[in-house]
């Protein structure tokens, strides 16, 4: 039997010019398309409130016009020529004009002769809504010497209406439209808006088109060179990383030289712990990301190298230290930042060196300002220093050496707990009493395989030779 064929699935690129073109034609497209409709959305209110003040503005133009002529000699009083004037008058959409007496009844309309029964109507009682202030009278009170806008219900239906006395016969000019014929004003409006709108954004996507063929073809070798420049600032990132990178060894073998110690796993507790730490504090220090947080478990490992640099009579001894000696352990600090700030000379600004300085030259400074070896106070002292200041007491506390002895994680939390705001930052402390059972987990992980103390190379040789001469003695 043949073997099925698996059909893998292409997913569709920008691999060509023609891909480009289309996929920007589609965006561009869909773009104008929302524009055009969420424009006419937020538009299609305010159109349609110009359109009905539009129509109020022409129907009082007529009603005034109209109690213009009705106000001359003899029109007013010529049944035949005032009822010729109004079913002749001309509005627009569906607009009528009417003439009530003085009380409200009808004495011409454009339907008279249709409607036999409308003449004499009385609709005097009729309530009108004016506008503006929503004051609402009857219609035969309405004595106006100027023109007055409302809505009412006239002959059955809900309508705009103007108002104005004719001078002279006291009879009352109304031009009314009812909402329906108002609504579809404003929507044959709305749609001619709609549809020129629709006209322009066709032809601006079809200048689109153009324009965009136009210049994909007239940028493809741009792009072509600024792909080439790409890979050109990749390859010199490369080789800048790399070079910090074996700068960062050259230091290192020079410290070696001064000394060379076994603390493999006191650095890898470090890490741990600053790591716990770091992710606690995130949210409350934007710098702290996930890039922060790598490059300060490599910035805490480097943070007693400058310790390559004290004597061995003061570094290996196992009682307390003189005021004298004490004064040289501290410069270890600034010993371990000048190392680094030589490696930074050589390659560069570097985040990770820059990082790496703050920590060995300031992770034994205190909150209070009583710390080495510039007696900074509170925040002057960096994040990542005070975050590996707490983290190297810790594993201080917590690990044996050759002058003394471990204590629990139980005794070395009370002891951070009670510096807090006086050697260490409270809110690091705070930190470290919300993950302290994991920095227990952290401690035992890394604890050496058996209880022998963590003795430095040069150490153990000395001890060596001390117990071959005894034996040989």
């Amino acid at each position: 039997m043949e073997p099925r064929k698996t059909k893998t699935r292409r997913r569709w690129r920008l691999r060509s010019r023609s891909s480009l073109i289309v996929a920007t034609v589609l965006l561009q497209a869909v773009v104008i398309g929302l524009g055009w409709w969420g424009t006419m959305q937020l538009t299609r209110v305010g159109l349609a409130s110009r359109v009905r003040e539009r129509i109020v503005d022409e129907n009082s133009r007529a009603v005034t016009h109209l109690a213009g002529v009705l106000s001359r000699d003899g029109v007013a009083t010529d049944a035949g020529e005032a009822q010729r004037l109004v079913e002749h008058f001309q509005l627009p959409g569906h607009t009528a004009l009417a003439v009530l007496d003085s009380r409200g009844r009808v004495k011409h309309h454009p339907h008279l002769k249709r409607q036999p029964g409308l003449e004499g109507a009385d609709i005097g009682g009729t309530p009108v809504t004016l506008s503006p202030g929503n004051e609402v009278i009857m219609l035969r009170d309405l004595r106006p010497g100027t023109v007055l806008t409302g809505e009412a219900v006239l002959f059955g239906r809900r309508c705009v209406l103007s108002v104005r006395r004719a001078e002279g016969s006291g009879d009352k000019i109304i031009a009314y439209q009812s909402f329906e014929g108002v609504a579809q004003a404003e929507d044959r409006f709305v749609r001619g808006v709609m549809l020129w709108l629709g006209v322009a954004g066709i032809a601006v996507l079809g200048l689109t088109i153009f324009g965009s063929i136009v210049l994909v073809r007239y940028y493809d070798t741009a792009l072509m060179r600024f792909n080439h420049t790409l890979n050109l600032e990749a390859e010199q990132r490369t080789k800048r990383a790399v070079a910090i990178r074996n700068a960062l060894v050259f230091g290192l073998a020079k410290l070696a030289d001064y000394r060379d110690t076994d603390t493999g796993k006191h650095l890898e507790r470090i890490c741990g712990y600053c790591e716990l730490l770091s992710r606690e504090l995130a949210g409350a220090h934007a710098e702290i990301d996930r890039a922060w947080i790598d490059r300060l478990k490599l910035a805490s490992s480097m943070h007693d190298i400058g310790k390559v640099g004290i004597p061995d009579s003061i570094l290996l001894k196992p009682g307390a230290l003189t005021a004298c000696e004490r004064r040289l352990m501290e410069t270890h600090a600034t010993i371990g930042a000048d190392t680094l700030i030589a490696i930074r000379d050589r390659v560069g600004d570097d985040d990770l060196l820059n990082m790496s300085i703050q920590v060995a030259l300031s992770h034994h400074e205190k909150w209070n300002g009583t710390g080495y070896p510039s007696g900074l106070v509170g925040e002057q002292i960096p994040l990542c220093a005070r975050i590996v200041a707490l983290a190297d007491m810790y594993d201080a506390l917590t690990s044996k050496r050759v002058y003394k002895d471990a204590i629990g994680h139980a005794k070395a939390r009370e002891i951070i707990l009670a510096s807090r705001g006086t050697h260490f930052d409270p809110a690091v402390v705070d930190a470290f009493e919300r993950c302290e059972e994991r920095f227990d987990i952290v401690r035992q992980a890394g604890q050496p395989e058996t209880d022998a103390v963590e003795l430095s190379f040069l150490q153990r040789t000395v001890e060596e030779i001390a117990s071959e001469r005894r034996h040989a003695a």
